[in-house]
C-alpha cells in the first residue's frame, strides 16, 4: 500500500514540474507586446507565481511597463 501511494505521489510530482516548466517555457516564448500585457495583469499583485515568473522575463528582457 504505501508503494502505491508513493508510486502515485511521485508521479504527480513529476507531472506538476513538467506543466511548471510547460508554463515557463509559454511565458519565455511570448513575444514583448504579450509578456507586457501578462504582467500587466499581475501588476496589483505581483507575488503570484506566474506574475514572478513574467517580471523576471521582463527583467531579462530589460523592459519594463
Amino acid at each position: 500500500m504505501l508503494k502505491t501511494r508513493m508510486k502515485r505521489l511521485t508521479d504527480r510530482s513529476g507531472r506538476a514540474v513538467g506543466r511548471l516548466a510547460e508554463i515557463e517555457t509559454s511565458i519565455t516564448g511570448l513575444a514583448d507586446d504579450d509578456l507586457l500585457d501578462l504582467a500587466d495583469i499581475f501588476k496589483a499583485d505581483p507575488h503570484t507565481p506566474i506574475g514572478n515568473m513574467a517580471f523576471v522575463e521582463m527583467a531579462r528582457r530589460n523592459i519594463s511597463l
